[in-house]
């Protein structure tokens, strides 16, 4: 993922750090553009959400529905053809480009699937293809959780048989042309998410009981992987490359009790071409967090939407953190020069997108 590099004035950076106690400190408000309209009903989950100086786009099963980015004034909606549904978008948008993953979910014996891919500024569509569909491992009713499509390139996992490991593969997006394929060092795992295709990157789950989940990051010619820690229950749910700096997020397992807290929320730094742990910042304001990479930094948000904090992926340290009016489920975030978009992903009636400037 490329990102341009801008200076920490950008982010007006916070006050020094004798006046940052936290009993006395408040965060500067974001100033809020607009939001959605409330929805009267359950319109499902998102899939993604896009942002740029063209458009804010929303992707359901269903469709993709455009904003205007400084108004919010509805701009367009693409919906899929015929009986088929959306089961993945894609991470960033280059050349101003989304990539939605769609097929027929009412016929499981249909060998293709198809990518589109939509200009965000005019809503229409500047290529489509058929992809075999055994080529992308499992495509469910409603998800395709095996694949990632982002920086041009679709990683997906295939599943292991008794004779060899999981594989991971790499395919050109625009064409479907394979780049390379790399098994799994062992046969270890029997669910798989990937999170980001740039590098590949995954989260794996076992049914034993003892075992704990692990995060892969898979390379053309090395991979490696850690394991979920004690006292958390999950990866993710995304990973924010800047430079060879990956970042993660780890969810606390939920507190025994009414009266006891949990263990603070966690980001993790990992160098790509090694796996080693450059560093880990904790937080109380959330249980998941969502990093983005931004502008040569991680700008993290909380799963409520209320709050985002920017950090410098050279060590961590926090350079500066806004406050977010009002209230998200399940919060996703995207961010296009000094704004910011938030989602709600709550399966329910609600406000659905709110956009934010910086300062």
């Amino acid at each position: 993922m490329h990102q341009d590099r801008a200076p920490e004035s950008v982010w007006a950076a916070p006050e020094p750090a004798k006046r940052r106690l936290r009993l006395f400190r408040r965060d500067p408000e974001a100033p809020t553009l607009w939001q959605s309209e409330f929805e009267q009903r359950d319109l499902g989950e998102p899939l993604g959400l896009w942002a740029t100086d063209d458009a804010v786009a929303l992707v359901r099963f269903d469709r993709v529905t455009a904003y205007a980015p400084a108004t919010g004034e509805p701009r367009w909606t693409w919906q899929p053809p015929g009986r088929d549904v959306i089961v993945r978008v894609s991470e960033d948008t280059p050349d101003g480009l989304g990539v939605v993953l769609h097929h027929d979910d009412g016929d499981q014996r249909a060998p293709h699937v198809r990518l589109t891919a939509l200009d965000l500024g005019t809503g229409a569509v500047a290529w489509s293809r058929e992809q075999p569909k055994d080529g992308l491992g499992h495509i469910g009713a409603d998800h395709a959780r095996g694949v990632a499509i982002g920086g041009g390139r679709t990683a997906t996992v295939l599943g292991g048989t008794a004779d060899a490991p999981p594989t991971v593969r790499c395919l050109e997006t625009r064409t479907g042309a394979r780049q390379w394929e790399r098994p799994l060092p062992d046969r270890w795992g029997h669910e798989f998410s990937v999170l980001a295709a740039d590098p590949p990157v995954l989260s794996v789950r076992n049914h034993a009981k003892r075992s704990r989940p692990r995060l892969y990051v898979v390379c053309e010619g090395a991979e490696w992987y850690v394991e979920l820690p004690d006292g958390y229950k999950d990866f993710g749910p995304a990973v924010a490359l800047v430079g060879d700096t990956l970042a993660v997020g780890l969810e606390p397992d939920d507190p025994a009790g009414e009266d006891e807290k949990g263990a603070d929320t966690v980001l993790r730094a990992y160098s790509v071409p090694t796996g080693e742990q450059l560093w880990e910042w904790r937080v109380d304001h959330g249980r998941t967090l969502h990093p983005l990479a931004h502008r040569g930094y991680f700008l993290v948000g909380n799963g409520y939407g209320s709050r985002a904090t920017v950090l410098d992926p050279a060590d961590g340290r926090v350079v500066a953190e806004r406050r977010l009016p009002g209230f998200s489920y399940r919060a996703r975030y995207a961010a296009w020069n000094d704004h910011l978009a938030v989602a709600c992903h709550a399966v329910s009636e609600t406000r659905r997108v709110r956009v934010f400037r910086w300062k």
